[in-house]
């Protein structure tokens, strides 16, 4: 009898012991699953944040190769070039964006045009027009009259643009009576539109009809904004050029207008520089063309 009772013990406790193993295995293998559940979810979560910092970084590194905000755009043109070659380091010995306005017929005309062309600035023709009381002013040879016959009109400006080559359009050297003349503006605008070029109007009388003879004709049209240099002295040209400035940031282009004079250079070197470094853009004017400008 106890030896069944023995014996009956015996195999109880291999019962148990084996539903141990069985359970500890289980255990065992349930671990393992979920370890390997937990390993998945680690790596998918790793693979996530590398993800998520190669993003941000990327973003980082766009941020900085983002281009400033542009406050205003600046277009500079300085008249009266074509006397001499005394400033022509100005025209090759910087990469500034401005428009020279070029006086033709003069002994350095096409010199001033062809160098201007080569260091990437844009040329224009500063074309000889008539002012109010005439007689109190030495002409330029060639200047465009109030009442001058339409074929006179087109001659002097073909030889003007033979003159000064690469020219862009032309703006008006004096000029008061001859701006005022709507029968001679559209002659003149009309010529320039055929020549897909644009017209500047340095804007010296109030009554002028160059922008309604310009949007009838739906041409390239700019005005000037500031006269920059009327006083050969630095600290007003610093303040016209800062009126120019405030008025791009308003308007988002401005145009000044000086012109071939060692002071005016001397003052631009520094300025263009310094409102650069504000954010503001300087350009050529046959880059705005498409603004506001045009009618």
């Amino acid at each position: 009898m106890n030896h069944l009772k023995n014996l009956a013990i015996v195999i109880l406790s291999i019962l148990v012991l084996v539903q141990s193993v069985l359970l500890f295995h289980l255990l065992a293998q349930r671990r393992a699953q979920r370890y390997q559940k937990i390993t998945k979810e680690l790596k998918v979560w790793e693979k996530e944040v590398v993800t998520a910092q190669k993003l941000k970084e990327a973003q980082k590194e766009k941020e900085k190769q983002k281009p400033r905000e542009i406050v205003g755009k600046i277009a500079i043109v300085l008249d009266d070039w074509g006397y001499n070659l005394k400033n022509s380091d100005f025209i090759t010995r910087n990469n500034f964006h401005v428009t020279l306005s070029i006086l033709p017929f003069k002994a350095y005309s096409t010199q001033v045009a062809k160098l201007a062309y080569t260091a990437s600035k844009d040329v224009i023709i500063h074309m000889p027009m008539e002012p109010k009381n005439k007689e109190n002013y030495g002409l330029e040879e060639n200047t465009l009259l109030s009442g001058m016959d339409k074929r006179k009109i087109l001659s002097l400006l073909d030889e003007a643009f033979e003159n000064v080559p690469h020219a862009l359009g032309v703006s008006n050297h004096m000029g008061s009576r001859a701006t005022e003349d709507a029968a001679l503006m559209r002659v003149v605008l009309t010529y320039l539109k055929q020549k897909n070029c644009f017209f500047l109007d340095s804007l010296v009388t109030s009554k002028s009809v160059g922008r309604p003879v310009a949007k009838n004709l739906k041409m390239v049209f700019f005005k000037r904004d500031v006269f920059i240099d009327n006083e050969n002295d630095p600290s007003y040209i610093r303040q016209q050029i800062l009126e120019v400035a405030r008025k791009a940031k308003q308007d988002g282009l401005a145009i000044g207008i000086g012109h071939d004079r060692p002071t005016t250079i001397a003052v631009l070197k520094q300025m263009i520089l310094q409102l650069q470094g504000e954010g503001y853009q300087f350009v050529n004017l046959s880059e705005v063309a498409d603004l506001d400008q045009r009618n």
